[in-house]
């Protein structure tokens, strides 16, 4: 792969995002359905794919201190703005959420869920007298048809395009290389994703939001309980990032592969060690592309909405980013990724809520420690079946551990989070 191609898909997966980009991409499928309403939209039925319904049930929308589907379908609805793609809730004002509320209390929201692997939502809005539906599928901003009164007005095969640029045809050790040498002018634009997700850790770091995991993680450090030493800030700095972008702070985070977890997570534990370090912005910046193309890398083999964890993904990918920080060489680089594929992907997502501040503390924490260990020279044996020698082998075996079957959710629990 040419190094102009990294360059092309760090572009496409780096976007900026508002909140959980789940009910981003709900809201999204409502707008773009309600813009060919004329006047007041009078009803919603959205069918969601399981794995995007667990995730965007109990996640905080942005500008609202609400959570729940049926308010992220009703707000894009109300809003009509989908041009706005993932930060859709940028616009929301009291009058907008007494309109979407509105509809919800007169049951004017029906949610239904699909057991299938891929991302998949079907919005069908209806006006007064006519209906428009839009089908998003594979990505959260893939628009695939748009339908108004049984009309196709937008329509593309309902499979990733061909433009998308396939990573897992490459070695580890080639993302490397490229991203070593690469003049630091192509890849300068990712200063901006530092600095969006950057902010976000430094709005948090001493605010109590969600559950807190970072305020009380800072408590004990200024307690003396945790050492206030290099590996506790770069799991302060994430987790507060993190916290800031699950509570619907109202800021945006730029997420990687449509996920604002994964871009804080293969983002800012690189920095913040490149920062403690002094090894300077250029090498700061080589770093995190090495992070989240590692990231793009596995999450390309594992899947989108994979039953895994996807803060452990970002993760390994920070992991690689780290170690090139702390000056590893590619064979230490790929002994880090080994360490956290032993030691964290077992970790599943068993929905998307501000708990997830959790799982990034803890991946982050072993994002480092399995850095520093393969600078040692320790790296976990490779003779079971997970961990076998080529790291590549490592990273598409992970997919056998996503292969865990389609999330059932039973039907007391579908008929409450229905009822939300």
């Amino acid at each position: 792969m040419s190094v102009n191609k990294f360059v092309e898909l760090l572009n496409m997966e780096l976007r900026e995002g508002l909140g959980s980009t789940e009910p981003a991409s709900i809201g999204l499928a409502c707008a773009r359905a309600s813009e060919m309403i004329d006047g007041e939209v009078e009803k919603v039925d959205l069918i969601l794919n399981i794995g995007l319904f667990k995730n965007a049930h109990n996640v905080v929308i942005p500008n609202t201190n609400r959570y729940g589907i049926k308010l992220a379908a009703s707000l894009g609805a109300v809003l009509k703005n989908p041009e706005k793609e993932l930060i859709i809730f940028e616009d929301i004002d009291k009058n907008v959420i007494k309109k979407a509320e509105n509809l919800i209390i007169k049951d004017k929201i029906n949610v239904d869920v699909k057991y299938i692997n891929n991302l998949y939502i079907k919005a069908k809005v209806y006006g007064k007298d006519e209906w428009t539906e839009v089908l998003i599928i594979d990505d959260y901003t893939n628009v695939v048809k748009v339908m108004k009164n049984g009309e196709v007005i937008f329509d593309k095969k309902e499979e990733k395009e061909e433009t998308i640029i396939d990573i897992t045809k490459v070695t580890v050790s080639e993302i490397i290389e490229a991203m070593d040498e690469i003049p630091i002018e192509k890849i300068k634009f990712i200063e901006k994703g530092i600095d969006m997700n950057m902010s976000l850790a430094k709005k948090a770091i001493d605010r109590k939001l969600g559950m807190g995991v970072s305020y009380g993680f800072n408590t004990l450090i200024k307690k003396g309980i945790i050492k206030n030493d290099l590996i506790n800030q770069v799991c302060l700095y994430t987790t507060a990032a993190s916290d800031a972008r699950m509570t619907g702070l109202g800021k945006s985070a730029m997420t990687l592969m449509g996920s604002g977890n994964k871009g804080v997570q293969a983002i800012v534990p690189v920095v913040i060690t490149g920062e403690k370090k002094k090894v300077g912005n250029e090498k700061i910046i080589r770093g995190v592309a090495i992070s989240c193309l590692i990231t793009i890398y596995i999450r390309q083999w594992v899947g989108l909405l994979s039953p895994l964890c996807g803060v452990v993904m970002a993760a390994i990918g920070a992991s690689a980013g780290i170690t090139y920080i702390l000056g590893g060489n590619v064979e230490e680089i790929e002994g880090a990724i080994i360490n956290m594929c032993e030691g964290v992907t077992g970790m599943v997502c068993d929905e998307v809520t501000e708990g997830c501040s959790l799982k990034v503390r803890t991946s982050t924490e072993n994002a480092i420690i399995s850095a520093y260990l393969s600078m040692e020279g320790v790296v976990v044996g490779t003779k079971n079946e997970i961990v076998p020698e080529k790291v590549e082998d490592i990273i598409e075996n992970l997919t056998l551990l996503s292969l865990l079957g389609l999330t059932k959710v039973d039907e007391r629990t579908l008929k409450a989070i229905r009822e939300q």
